[in-house]
């Protein structure tokens, strides 16, 4: 009895009991609805017991034996799963939610306007200088402290890790990098460009490229290689090399297969040739001499990379100009991808004659350069921070908001084709109002993009074409009061129910902090208190934020969950960006360190308390408790889904009780009390005679 309670109170489900020479294996933390003394157990009741069936000990008590669950077989325990939520029942989850034509249009029309500008030629410098919002401001709106998100590259500085630099300082780009790309071909290495996805790395290259360093990219050839363009890439280093030979052909009018040009890189070659051997043919037999001659030029060319490395050379003699190359969005594809570009930026700096620029993601290049391909090489390390989402918006809009007000159309359309709707011009004139002055709104996109500002610019244009805010309404207001607050629950909609009719966690953007593994009430409170205790034990003992894994297995299963539980909320956690993960090394060992994130600090702190996010992800929570089961159902009109809200909110503060709501980092009550008050607030407006007292 005492190791029963024991062991439940820490999460462990397998136990044992012994008195030095019998020993008893049970499962003290059961899903199953029986008591863990109710139920079966293993029994040695000897020594000479283990002995004779020591297999059957091994299988049960041993270290992989226990990781495998085998006395969970070995008793015939089945661990029970949660209760399938609503939406497995709905025939049509999660639905397509139509759009009509106002809708549709403007969803087109913005994507154009504040998406595939980027994408424009005509345009592009234009953009760059206007639009383009310095890396590294602190954001006003984060849900987390000033000092994780200032050193949210510091671990790659620990450890003896490489020399790492920002891009730009205070006072514009960093002169370590502009002295760094005069040099960098003479040092034979690549320079590497570190950042987060979306956090602005192609727009800075193409900046640097067109206004900050324009005069000295103006004297270079430069090639841009885009891994992001394609998915299905197999041979990377085949696509370096045929890009690159395409771009020559298309951006610099030189065909490196072309005869003449052929003749002229492999001169010396022919030179060798004609004091050959072969080479007396010209005078035996001027035909053979000739196919010989073209033999050789023909292997020389089918060599692809080594044809253009003898290009490249060719090109920079004769030119007078810097080579350039460009690898860029590597960090859309694997870790191992990831990898073997850095070896072909590294191979390029070496043996070719070009300064070499690679983009990566910072945890890829940290746990590479220790322990995977990278360890062996000293690179030159830059780090791009991602810039304000809301300085990033407000210039996006305008930009497209002088577009249409001067020319209604893009240069690079068709002639005569223009994009002249007045709708999306009061939309955009509406959402620049309130990116100036919405507070509340740009604090919802600072800290769910978490830095992704490619992220908080598809939220925009995802809301501008939402099936589920009233368009027609907001353009009649603003129209007529020059006005318009969006409302946080207008936004959070589009967000959360993306183009389905009901919430789909696998294609929105917001988590589901309720989501349960195990038919365990408490489970529902699992994560928003790993994510609280993650940001404050992180924001007190260290500046980087960064929480062990030890640390937080410890805090939970100290409150009863099992490691299983714990272990499945983490890794939700990382993948729905609530966390970061990453392996910091000690003596040679890497373990696993978490950091809150803007999107789990503020999905805890602000999202639970809302109407709009609990009536749209109760739909995908099992609810363990039968009776209010049978109370929350598939409903539409507003007053009876606050209704179902409602009855939601009562149900977790049932399972909160049976949480010990004593110095936890998070509590469950205070956040239903202001659930309440929002729940009350929409439905009073829904239904003022029900909710009106």
């Amino acid at each position: 009895m005492q190791v029963a309670e024991y062991a439940a109170r820490h999460g462990v489900a397998p136990a044992a009991v012994t008195n030095g020479h019998q020993l008893v294996l049970f499962i003290a933390a059961r899903t199953d609805g029986v008591p863990p003394l109710k139920g079966k157990g293993l029994v040695f009741p000897s020594l000479s017991d283990m002995r004779s069936d020591f297999r059957l000990l091994w299988d049960n008590a041993s270290h992989p034996g226990v990781d495998q669950k085998s006395l969970f077989r070995t008793l015939r325990l089945k661990e029970a799963p949660p209760p399938e939520p609503l939406s497995t029942h709905l025939a049509a989850y999660p639905g397509a939610k139509r759009r009509n034509s106002l809708q549709s249009g403007l969803d087109i029309l913005g994507e154009l306007f504040l998406e595939d500008v980027t994408r424009l030629e005509d345009l592009r410098t234009d953009f760059l200088r206007e639009c383009y919002a310095s890396s590294g401001a602190l954001s006003q709106y984060a849900e987390v402290s000033k000092q994780i998100l200032r050193t949210r590259y510091a671990l790659l500085k620990q450890e003896k890790g490489p020399d790492v630099s920002p891009v730009e300082g205070k006072k514009g780009l960093s002169a370590n990098l502009t002295q760094d790309m005069l040099a960098a071909a003479v040092a034979r290495r690549p320079i590497v460009l570190l950042g987060d996805v979306g956090v602005g790395k192609t727009t800075f290259i193409q900046r640097l490229v067109h206004v900050e360093a324009e005069e000295l990219f103006e004297e270079s050839l430069c090639l841009y290689i885009d891994f992001g363009a394609s998915t299905t890439l197999s041979h990377l280093d085949a696509f370096v090399v045929e890009e690159s030979i395409r771009q020559l052909r298309e951006s610099y009018g030189t065909d490196i297969e072309e005869a003449a040009f052929v003749e002229a890189v492999h001169h010396g070659a022919l030179n060798r040739f004609d004091k050959g051997v072969l080479g007396r043919l010209k005078e035996i037999d001027p035909l053979a001499y000739e196919k010989e001659r073209l033999n050789l030029l023909r292997r020389q060319v089918e060599d692809r990379p080594g044809h253009l490395k003898a290009s490249l050379e060719h090109l920079r003699a004769s030119w007078r100009k810097q080579i350039v190359i460009f690898l860029d969005n590597i960090d859309q594809r694997s870790s191992e991808d990831q990898e073997q570009v850095f070896l072909i930026s590294n191979e390029l700096a070496q043996t070719w004659p070009a300064t070499v620029f690679v983009t990566l993601r910072p945890e890829t290049f940290y746990r590479s350069s220790r322990s995977g391909t990278l360890s062996g090489y000293q690179a030159r390390v830059f780090t791009i921070a991602p810039p304000r989402a809301d300085v990033m918006l407000q210039r996006r809009v305008d930009f497209a908001l002088a577009q249409l007000r001067e020319t209604g159309r893009f240069g690079s359309l068709p002639a005569g084709v223009t994009l002249d709707s007045e709708n999306l011009k009061v939309f955009l004139d509406l959402l620049a109002d309130n990116f100036r002055t919405n507070e509340e709104l740009l604090a919802l996109i600072d800290n769910l993009a978490g830095g992704n500002m490619r992220l908080a610019l598809h939220f925009v244009t995802e809301f501008i074409g939402s099936g589920h805010i009233d368009t027609a309404k907001m353009l009649r207001a603003f129209q007529e009061s020059g006005r318009y607050k969006i409302p946080l629950h207008e936004f959070l909609r589009a967000l959360l129910f993306d183009d389905g009719v009901y919430y789909d966690p696998e294609a929105s953007p917001i988590a589901n902090l309720f989501q349960i593994t195990q038919p365990d009430g408490r489970e529902h409170f699992l994560l928003p208190l790993l994510l609280s205790h993650t940001q404050i034990l992180g924001e007190r003992i260290g500046e980087e934020g960064y929480v062990s894994a030890e640390a937080l297995f410890d805090f939970a299963q100290e409150l009863g969950f099992s490691v299983d539980q714990i272990t499945a909320s983490l890794d939700h956690a990382v993948i729905k960006r609530l966390l970061d993960a990453a392996p910091r090394h000690s003596n040679d060992s890497p373990r696993l360190h978490y950091r809150i994130t803007t999107v789990g600090a503020y999905t805890t702190r602000v999202l639970l308390a809302y109407f709009a996010y609990v009536d749209a992800i109760l739909m995908d929570t099992p609810i363990v408790d039968s009776q209010y089961r049978s109370l929350i159902q598939d409903v539409h009109h507003l007053a009876d889904r606050v209704g179902r809200s409602e009855y939601f909110r009562l149900y977790l503060d049932r399972q909160w009780l049976k949480v010990a709501d004593s110095g936890l980092p998070w509590s469950w009550s205070e956040t239903s009390e202001r659930l309440s008050e929002d729940i009350y607030r929409v439905g009073r407006r829904a239904d003022p005679e029900t909710w009106g007292w």
